[in-house]
This record gives C-alpha cells, sequence and structure tokens, in this order.
C-alpha cells in the first residue's frame, strides 16, 4: 500500500473513530424494547393473542416504551398494530397506569415474568433479561466459558501452541535428556530433526 493510501485509510479510520465517539450510548429501555419484540415475534407471529398472556405482554411492553419516555400516542400506536383486538378504553386506561408509573424490571424477575428459558435466550440474542432455569452467576460463568472456547479457537487459527504443547517443551528443559545420553542438548535436538523452537 502507498504511503498515500495509508494517510486515506488512518482519515476514514479518524473520522469513523470521532463520530462513533459522538454518538450517544444505547439505554437499557432502548435494547429491552428491541429484545422483546423479536421474542414476541418468534412466540407470536405479528400479532399478540387475545388471551392473559397476551395482556400481559402488552402491560410489558408499554412499562419498556414508557421508560424510553415514549408519548403516550406512540404506546397507543404500538398496541393497535400489536393487539389490534384490544378496545380502545382498555388500551387508553393500560397507557395512562403506565406513563403515571413506568416499572424498571431487573433481568431475573423480568424472565420469570416472560417464562424465557436460556435456550431461547440464546437462540434469539437476548442480553439484558435473564432466564428461569439460569441464575445470574451460571450465566455468567457459562459466558466465560464460551469466551474461552472462542479465544482459544482464535488462537488455534493463528497457528499458537496450546498449553499441554506449552508444558511438553518445557518439561522436555526440565528434564534434560542429553545429559542422560552424555551427549549435547544441540546434539540431541538434531538427531530429533527440529529445533528447540518448534517443541
Amino acid at each position: 500500500m502507498t504511503a498515500a493510501a495509508q494517510q486515506r485509510h488512518a482519515e476514514v479510520a479518524r473520522r469513523y473513530k470521532a463520530k462513533q465517539a459522538n454518538q450517544p450510548p444505547v439505554s437499557m429501555a432502548a435494547l429491552r424494547v428491541a429484545e422483546l419484540r423479536r421474542l414476541f415475534r418468534d412466540r407470536y407471529g405479528r400479532t399478540l393473542p387475545d388471551d392473559d398472556a397476551g395482556r400481559d405482554d402488552v402491560v410489558v411492553m408499554a412499562h419498556h416504551l414508557a421508560r424510553r419516555h415514549a408519548e403516550p400516542r406512540r404506546i397507543r400506536n404500538w398496541i393497535e398494530l400489536n393487539a389490534p383486538w384490544m378496545a380502545a378504553d382498555e388500551a387508553g386506561e393500560i397507557v395512562r397506569r403506565v406513563v403515571a408509573n413506568p416499572i424498571r424490571w431487573r433481568a431475573d424477575k423480568l424472565a420469570a415474568r416472560l417464562q424465557l428459558t436460556e435456550a431461547d435466550r440464546r437462540r434469539l440474542r437476548i442480553r439484558t433479561i435473564g432466564a428461569i432455569d439460569m441464575t445470574k452467576q451460571e450465566r455468567q460463568q457459562a459466558r466465560r466459558l464460551r469466551q474461552r472456547q472462542r479465544d482459544r479457537a482464535r488462537r488455534r487459527a493463528q497457528g499458537k501452541t496450546t498449553r499441554a504443547e506449552y508444558l511438553a517443551a518445557k518439561s522436555v528443559n526440565r528434564t534434560k535428556p542429553w545429559i542422560a545420553l552424555k551427549i549435547s542438548r544441540a546434539t540431541w535436538y538434531r538427531t530429533r530433526e527440529t529445533s528447540p523452537s518448534a517443541i
């Protein structure tokens, strides 16, 4: 790459970084709303069911929309679109109660309310809601284990040695088999047709 091309790339990277720094962080309520949409779409399709579960899910979503400081009109619009079977006065009462006192749920309490399992949570890429079949600590341990596996796979792809290979090379240096054979270390490695750095 020429020096001019490198300069252009550096300038683009600098502008991109500055643009990212100026963007406001995404709120928890916005993330939750997106995840609830995915969950409801997966469970019910385009519209929520006309039953107690559907009404409960309308209330949950209305609280999260209110936490995003959505206007009452926008919450009513969401209800009309996703629960068209709900009467206007019932929807208006939900909106009035929710806007007056929007609830903030913790991850595990919301998971219990939605009966969200870890399998569905992983499949739908939900990160801000807990799971009914795993505690927070268990989820953290599983996340750390998955990260270790990804790191291990990345290191393998880069051609780095495994811990076992590293320890095997170290054990050769500890046991010093060339001393028992009464030869030099270099001769011992030469007879194995490899170099110390390759082990």
